[in-house]
């Protein structure tokens, strides 16, 4: 499986919301879905990312913070 789109989400509404759109756009073979209340990344990508907001989609060609940003490449 070849990964490509890694999406950052945590429990809120627009998260799931992105979950979808997301799947529905790249497929879910391409997508790696990482909850960040579960999975305990939250600290990580804050030190990666520089923000612990979620949605948070990175892809080849950049990363995209919040639903509105993420529409835009999905």
């Amino acid at each position: 499986m070849a990964v490509r789109y890694v999406l950052y989400v945590g429990e809120g509404k627009e998260d799931e919301e992105a979950v979808k759109l997301v799947k529905e756009r790249f497929g879910g073979k391409e997508v790696m879905v990482i909850r960040v209340s579960r999975d305990g990344v939250r600290g990580w990508l804050r030190w990666e990312y520089g923000t612990d907001e979620t949605p948070l989609l990175a892809t080849p060609f950049g990363v995209y913070y919040g639903l509105k940003a993420i529409k835009t490449v999905a």
